[in-house]
């Protein structure tokens, strides 16, 4: 059965939600169906502004050649999850390790993030192959799926949705419910857990970034 998903990535300064900001925000809208069927509809990508005096750090800047000239005239975070919520209503939202995105995405309100649906690519590999690497970089590489240019919003959502075609036909080959699934387990323990989420506990297994 098709359905509209829309596939969303970020990056930001850093990785605690409260103290670090939201550099780039990309999404694509798109149909999705049986046999890896994917037939884009849209495209959403904003940098945001980050608040005053605040900066990318160096470490930062070198994994995602993200610099703080790029962000001037960028939107405000306001303005930028407005729109973005206007670009995923209606659809599944899907994310590799949801529960980061939406994190940031939560801090931006007070009424948090709660899409209608959601599917975690992370999660949905972390029980399809639980001996492997659920990274999104060693993920698309056993499945054959380009990832050019990691760490950019863009490039991982491009990627991150053709793996989403995948692993879907996978997970309901094998009748797993996917659908609002995140996986907490000993080497990467949940630290956010999305509203209405199902949690897996998994087993120890090599997992890398």
């Amino acid at each position: 059965m098709n359905e509209i998903v829309t596939v969303i990535d970020i990056e930001t300064t850093g990785l605690d939600p409260q103290n670090d900001h939201i550099t780039e925000i990309a999404a694509i809208r798109a149909e999705v169906g049986p046999g890896g069927y994917i037939r884009e509809i849209g495209r959403f990508q904003t940098y945001v502004a980050l608040p005053y005096r605040k900066s990318i750090p160096e470490e930062i800047t070198k994994l995602t050649g993200i610099k703080d000239d790029d962000l001037y005239g960028g939107a405000a975070i306001h303005n930028a999850y407005l729109a973005l919520c206007n670009f995923i209503r209606g659809s599944r939202v899907v994310a590799h390790n949801a529960p980061f995105d939406f994190s940031f995405l939560a801090s931006c309100t007070r009424e948090g993030f709660v899409p209608r649906s959601f599917a975690c690519t992370r999660a949905m590999t972390r029980v399809l192959d639980p001996k492997e690497s659920a990274s999104l970089a060693s993920t698309c590489l056993r499945y054959g799926t380009p990832l050019n240019g990691h760490h950019r919003a863009m490039n991982d959502v491009e990627a991150t949705l053709k793996l989403y075609a995948i692993l879907r036909d996978r997970a309901e080959a094998t009748e797993f419910d996917y659908s609002c699934v995140v996986v907490d387990s000993e080497e990467r323990p949940l630290t956010f857990i999305p509203i209405g989420a199902r949690v897996i506990k998994a087993a120890k297994t090599k997992e890398a970034v």
